[in-house]
């Protein structure tokens, strides 16, 4: 398993700055934040929301 902060990320959830880390299992990855606990799956497609809103892929070139 391989973990790695994201600089300058911000918690969707608790709202707090340089938390949060895309972990890596095999095939399996997803983003936590140390300081809410909050976990969200970076396979899955989110939900659309906004039309401003726009997709951030953290998964490594070629990986996709």
């Amino acid at each position: 398993m391989k973990r790695q902060f994201i600089a300058g990320a911000t918690c969707p959830e608790c709202g707090k700055m340089d938390k949060i880390q895309r972990v890596i299992d095999g095939d399996r990855q997803w983003m936590e934040c140390v300081a809410c606990g909050l976990v969200r799956d970076l396979d899955a497609e989110p939900p659309a929301t906004d039309a401003n809103v726009q997709k951030v892929d953290l998964r490594p070139p070629g990986k996709h």
